[in-house]
């Protein structure tokens, strides 16, 4: 069993992996009454190009079959719903689908080895039939139909599209409605065999618990399943350089006013775990010292009416992609795009002073600290860290020694022709004759 500590925090985990190659992250803090787990994968909606468990060529599956998947893997062979079970257990259940990820997860105040044990077993028992898919098919279709009248979904695969012409970050996580028509019993199998191996998973547990009894428990079940000998998982992204897909692009819909989105885009680069992780929380610096409410920029543009309470931004950043969101409702989308294009300018020519750096250095270090007091947080980013190759502690120590060089290094991504504009524009009512 492999111990992280970290003194500074006084807080320690452990990791021990499975024969099967699951990896067991473990962190008891008894001082909690609260128990929470995750057990998740590293396959989420991007992964649609794949090589299948013991084939030799690339499989394109249809958008969305991810989540089609998290859906259908609640339902058990006897008709029964693990959500149920759950809660007759009184435990709180839910299930997710990013990009990179499908996590599965549960927090409870008691019978925590019960839950554990329903958690692994529905999760590594999956049963797919033509009726069950064809019911969840149409429980999704209503699903991603209700989203086309979402003008905020609409807005962030709007600029995602603007931004990338074949990276599949640009895809939707649920799918269309004509691609998740393409999935059948026989996709859903190749996936699940394929990504749902315990050597592409990780178990994370954190709260009241006794380690030696749950580890024991953990191995005790999964030494009763049999799984194909661990293989890696060839997967195909479409990395993409700076260059946006379309600059400026528009759609009319039922709103009120305006939204606007101004995406920047970055390359995709080959980082190590650590640079990576340096170089995003080093481009979050900087863009907060412009950004930030705190900001004389953000100042200005409230008191010219540019922006208003509906003004957010975003830093999206992954091995695969990267892009900084701008959004905001405006009756003058022309005057925020040029206004949000003139600060990138300036991040990208001016220089930042040490005590912007040094103020936004020191309130990250006391909310990442602060965030230690959550165990969701601290499970899902055991996850999200293993995934990365890196540990809880990282964030960090990186953090800690980061310097106001690293965040100018990250001015050179700050151009504008990198830069992609989509706007939702209120749609005209047509004028009607009696």
């Amino acid at each position: 069993m492999k111990i992280f500590e970290n003194k500074k925090l006084q807080e320690k985990y452990y990791l021990e992996i499975l024969d099967n190659g699951l990896k067991v992250y473990l962190m008891p803090k008894n001082e909690f009454h609260k128990t929470y787990a995750i057990f998740s994968t590293k396959y989420g909606s991007r992964d649609i190009e794949f090589i299948p468990l013991g084939q030799k060529d690339y499989l394109k599956t249809p958008e969305g079959i991810a989540h089609f998947l998290e859906h259908k893997l609640f339902e058990n062979e006897d008709g029964t719903d693990a959500s149920n079970i759950f809660a007759s257990l009184g435990a709180d259940v839910n299930a997710f689908t990013t990009n990179y990820q499908t996590a599965y997860l549960f927090s409870t105040t008691s019978d925590v080895k019960e839950n554990i044990e329903l958690l692994l077993n529905f999760v590594q028992k999956p049963y797919f039939n033509k009726d069950g898919i064809e019911r969840e098919r149409g429980i999704i279709e209503q699903e991603l139909l209700m989203y086309l009248d979402q003008p905020q979904n609409i807005q962030y695969y709007g600029i995602l599209k603007a931004l990338y012409k074949q990276n599949n970050i640009r895809n939707e996580i649920g799918g269309t409605v004509e691609s998740i028509k393409e999935i059948n019993e026989d996709l859903l199998y190749t996936c699940y065999n394929t990504f749902y191996h315990p050597s592409n998973m990780v178990l994370a547990i954190v709260g009241k618990f006794d380690k030696d009894e749950i580890l024991k428990l953990i191995k005790e079940n999964q030494s009763k399943k049999e799984f194909p000998k661990p293989t890696s998982i060839e997967r195909k992204y479409h990395l993409e350089d700076e260059t946006v897909n379309q600059k400026n692009s528009f759609i009319d819909m039922n709103v009120t006013s305006p939204k606007v989105s101004v995406g920047l885009k970055f390359p995709s680069e080959k980082n190590q775990p650590k640079d990576f992780l340096r170089k995003f929380t080093s481009l979050e610096i900087l863009i907060d010292i412009y950004f930030d409410e705190s900001s004389l920029y953000y100042e200005e543009m409230m008191n010219r009416n540019i922006i208003n309470n509906s003004f957010e931004y975003a830093l999206y950043y992954d091995l695969t992609y990267g892009h900084l969101l701008i959004n905001v409702d405006s009756e003058n989308p022309e005057i925020f795009i040029e206004k949000i294009k003139e600060i990138i300018d300036k991040i990208k020519h001016n220089d930042i002073e040490i005590k912007d750096f040094e103020r936004f250095k020191k309130l990250y270090l006391s909310r990442a600290i602060r965030r230690f007091n959550s165990l969701e947080y601290i499970a899902n980013s055991m996850v999200e860290a293993d995934f990365d190759n890196l540990t809880i502690f990282d964030s960090i120590e990186v953090l800690e020694a980061i310097t106001i060089d690293d965040v100018k290094e990250q001015r050179k991504y700050f151009n504008l022709e990198s830069v992609a504009t989509f706007t939702i524009f209120p749609r005209k009512e047509k004028n009607s004759q009696v």
